[in-house]
């Protein structure tokens, strides 16, 4: 018997929700991805940011993707673009407009690159994407979330650079960073 005219609450444990990320710098690998004129089917997956999972506790959560890259485009960086695609055993989904009614030729894309000229140079002036995306999975199962670069020039030997400048020599001027891929459920 208590002392007290009331009953105490219980505590209940804390949950946290399930989260996971993906971190690379240019000191963990040097990437330099060709990425050839979109045609509809040929996007490139930018290895360094994918197969970042996470396994939803419910099938009702939805997942927030928060995706920030940095890089440098050789060619044409108003151009360059990304996709998401969701894995859920083995079948593949992009999280893009495509096949939506009316885009036709249109590229789909879930997020374009920021734009930072200098003089018009492509060697030593960093592009940005910074992007969130909220998914829903519907699912219990574990979800893989790729990252996809594309592009709409036709231009030849496109390239991006990722975490660096094209130009890499030792320069204040050329810039190294560090990209970001994070993933986490939300919601019961």
């Amino acid at each position: 018997m208590s002392d007290f005219p009331f009953s105490i609450p219980r505590r209940e444990a804390a949950t946290t929700n399930p989260f996971n990320h993906i971190q690379t710098n240019v000191h963990g690998g040097v990437y330099i991805y060709d990425v050839p004129q979109w045609n509809g089917s040929n996007e490139v997956k930018l290895t360094a940011l994918s197969g970042l999972t996470i396994t939803p506790t419910s099938s009702s959560q939805k997942v927030v993707l928060d995706l920030s890259i940095l890089g440098e485009w050789n060619n044409h960086p108003m151009s360059g673009n990304i996709s998401l695609e969701r894995v859920v055993g083995g079948s593949s989904t992009f999280l893009d407009n495509r096949g939506a009614s009316g885009l036709n030729a249109r590229m789909p894309v879930n997020a374009v690159f920021g734009l930072t000229f200098y003089n018009d140079e492509n060697s030593t002036t960093i592009e940005t994407l910074s992007t969130t995306f909220v998914d829903t999975p519907n699912t219990t199962a574990e979800v893989t979330y790729n990252v996809y670069l594309k592009t709409q020039t036709d231009a030849a030997n496109i390239k991006f650079f990722l975490n660096r400048c094209v130009d890499d020599s030792n320069a204040n001027f050329n810039e190294r960073a560090t990209s970001t891929f994070t993933v986490e459920c939300k919601g019961d």
